[in-house]
């Protein structure tokens, strides 16, 4: 009998269809569950793995001088890595090459071709970038990684490249695989803060005082909130090795600038770049007093020194350099001193202006400028040590202000003793009444110490403190002084930025006020006529001229009792009839007088009358009579007298003198004089001047502010000595000029 029913193979058949459609409707079911019903969750786990919102620092706001210029700025730096790793390359097949010796082919980043081919390009690049370290030192590194018997995959070559020598090695053909771009997830790409005129200035500035995070001094900490910025979140893609880049970037880690790069960032957290502040530094008057002190440091063997300009009216400081000898001999800034603000010292004879201004304020005494006091050597007490003036100076009786100009320590110590021996706790009191013992609180970030002083109980302390010592200041807080004297009285507070930058839009900060009237215009006015006479016919007569008048005090201050070394300083105001500008030089451990730092004094002050348009101090237009013809009863032709000068100079000079300009024809930058010593006959007349090519230009009878932009427009480096007019120069004109060619000049006034 036949039987009924399904067959094995169809019930197998039956059962893997079941299977089939169980397992499509279970597939179905899960694409419908993580599309519609989890597809939300999965979305928002997979967008952490491909993008996400990743902190990006601000961009640090710039520091520009008072004259326009950027003084520090974030530049970007990478570091060098190169991989060397070396891998077995493979068929088609998947099969390890060898050679026809056996020897198995590695395959690396940069192929032999193109490393061979480039390598010394990069090695050029690398010493273009560090010119300290050689081409062939690079070559000989890079060459000794590459032929390592296990060369590592990550070789660092070089930290702190700068941006377009590293943008021009990965552009070299088959170096962009070698260069590494991310280390540990990280780019090799970071900013850092760069000083467009390098060590001049920078203890103003600010120096980064940490590795591990950006903590400033200078004025990089003080306005460190404004010129930092906001950090935010933007949105970036994730690439790989965990690195990330915002959204919209392309892949080439050196892009062209014109690569758009999307910075979307969440609401509440955007990126906010730091505003931009203007420093009150002159890059011009900087350069002048940096090399100048440099030069007179050198000079004397000084151990440290300074140099400080303020503007009078604003207490800008224009000019603030502190240079520091190292152990190699070298002067430069350092980082934790900066000697205008840190340094103190006993001040020595510019102290005393101090003394005298306090006497003037006591009502309770009649001083008078002629009136007569000792010099030369004097004992007070039996208790107390003879004084003695410096420069063998007799016993004598001298008018108080020409005491004053040749610096006598008698005469000081005469008028503590007669007026305040019995006070002397008010003599004190009244000085720290007007000058400024306590810290200044200026907008820097760094150490600045209270002044030090020690009480006049003993004799010989009491006659100290009255000309110049047991008390230690700062150099600033003395030029602080008198800037007040310059401005009859006003104290105002030294200042180091004028302004920010406010979305394009300059925000002046206001002029702070120490003390509104340290002493009356009148005696302001008694004091400025008092050192005038310590320029004019004193101890400060080394930088007497013609051009400018100067107000001012000599100051030498033994380093401890009896030692040959001094601290020798200049501190004074310009122009004296109506003063302007006020300047101080310290040179620190030296063996010569106050009188020897004046000559930078000097330097500084020539630069500022020359750039100042404003200041009614210039020389009077020396005036030549030339006549047309020999023996001609004609009126005298007039012209000015000029050694190569820029020609739109001369023609101003013409203007306001009302003269007839004649033949400057302004073919030529440059012009020069003829006084027709060859050919009477003719008239005199001024004439084009092209400098020789390639040749150093003669300099002779020039002015220094001539002679430097010279110079300067021929591509040679100048220093000068002195003032007046070039006498002398160094190496001769018409020698050849090469790579270090640099002109020395001296100068001398003429009699």
């Amino acid at each position: 009998m036949k039987q009924e029913g399904l067959s094995s193979k169809a019930k197998i058949g039956i059962l893997f269809l079941i299977l089939v459609v169980g397992f499509t409707l279970a597939i179905l079911w899960s694409l419908v569950k993580v599309s519609m019903i989890d597809g939300d969750t999965w979305r928002k786990r997979a967008e952490k793995f491909t993008k996400n919102y990743i902190e990006k620092k601000a961009q640090r706001g710039n520091i520009y001088s008072s004259d326009g210029k950027i003084l520090a700025t974030t530049v970007p730096e990478c570091d060098l890595y190169l991989d060397f790793s070396r891998v077995p390359e493979k068929d088609k097949n998947g099969n390890i090459k060898t050679d026809s010796t056996g020897r198995t082919i590695y395959r690396t980043q940069i192929s032999d071709e193109n490393y061979n081919k480039y390598l010394d390009s990069v090695c050029l690049v690398l010493h273009e970038a560090f010119p300290d370290s050689s081409a062939a030192s690079f070559k000989r590194r890079i060459h000794n990684y590459r032929t390592a018997e296990k060369p590592r995959g990550c070789v660092l070559v070089k930290r702190h490249v700068p941006y377009s020598y590293w943008s021009r090695i990965c552009r070299y053909k088959g170096w962009n695989r070698g260069v590494v771009k991310y280390v540990d997830g990280k780019s090799v790409i970071h900013y850092s803060r760069f000083k467009t005129y390098g060590n001049m200035a920078e203890s103003v500035i600010g120096f980064n005082e940490s590795y591990l995070k950006e903590k400033y001094n200078g004025l990089e900490g003080y306005y460190d909130s404004i010129l930092r910025g906001q950090d935010g979140l933007v949105l970036c893609r994730r690439l790989t090795r965990g690195s990330w880049i915002p959204v919209g970037q392309g892949s080439t880690i050196y892009a062209s600038e014109s690569d758009s790069v999307r910075t979307d960032s969440i609401p509440g957290h955007p990126v906010i770049n730091g505003q931009d502040i203007v420093a009150t530094i002159d890059t011009r008057l900087q350069d002048i007093a940096h090399y100048s002190l440099e030069h007179t440091l050198r000079t004397y063997n000084s151990s440290a020194g300074c140099a400080i300009l303020i503007e009078a009216a604003t207490g800008d400081v224009l000019v603030c350099a502190s240079l520091i000898r190292d152990s190699l001999g070298n002067y430069a800034e350092m980082p934790y001193r900066s000697v205008p603000i840190s340094d103190i010292y006993e001040p020595g004879s510019i102290f005393k202006p101090v003394i005298l201004t306090a006497m003037f304020n006591d009502a309770s005494l009649s001083l008078d400028t002629a009136m007569l006091v000792p010099v030369g050597r004097k004992k007070f007490s039996a208790n107390s040590k003879d004084v003695i003036d410096h420069g063998g100076q007799k016993n004598d009786m001298y008018p108080l202000w020409k005491a004053v100009a040749i610096s006598s320590n008698v005469t000081f110590s005469e008028l503590g003793w007669r007026f305040y021996n019995n006070r002397r706790n008010e003599l004190f009191n009244n000085v720290a009444s007007i000058f400024p013992f306590q810290k200044l609180n200026i907008d820097l970030v760094g150490t600045e110490y209270n002044c030090r002083t020690n009480k006049l109980t003993y004799d010989n302390d009491f006659l100290r403190f009255c000309y110049g010592y047991t008390c230690a200041v700062s150099p600033l807080r003395m030029a602080t002084f008198y800037n007040a004297l310059a401005n009859k009285g006003r104290m105002v507070k030294p200042r180091f930025c004028k302004a920010i930058i406010n979305k394009g839009t300059l925000e002046y900060l206001p002029v702070e006020v120490i003390n509104e009237q340290i002493c009356s215009p009148e005696t302001a006015t008694t004091l400025r006529d008092m050192l005038v006479g310590v320029v004019e016919g004193g101890t400060g007569d080394n930088i007497k001229n013609d051009t400018y008048s100067i107000a001012g005090k000599t100051g030498t201050a033994e380093t401890s009792p009896g030692a040959n070394t001094s601290n020798a300083t200049f501190v004074g105001f310009f122009p004296a009839d109506n003063p302007k500008y006020t300047c101080l030089v310290m040179l620190r451990d030296i063996t010569r007088f106050g009188r020897d730092a004046a000559p930078v004094f000097q330097d500084i002050a020539d630069c500022v009358v020359s750039l100042d348009k404003e200041l009614d101090c210039r020389p009077t237009v020396k005036i030549l009579a030339e006549k047309r013809k020999a023996g001609s009863n004609k009126d005298e032709e007039l012209l000015p007298s000029v050694s190569k000068a820029p020609q739109a100079e001369v023609r101003q000079i013409y203007k306001r003198l009302g003269l007839n300009i004649g033949k400057i024809s302004m073919q030529t930058l440059w012009c020069t004089y003829s006084n027709n010593e060859e050919t009477p006959d003719l008239p005199a007349a001024y004439i084009d001047y092209t400098p020789p090519r390639g040749q150093v230009p003669n300099c002779y009878g020039m002015t220094v502010k001539d002679a430097l932009l010279l110079c300067r427009s021929m591509g040679i480096d100048a220093s000068f000595e002195g003032y007046g007019k070039v006498v002398s120069q160094e190496p001769k004109a018409r020698t050849p000029i090469t790579k270090n060619t640099k002109v020395h000049l001296k100068l001398k006034a003429a009699k």
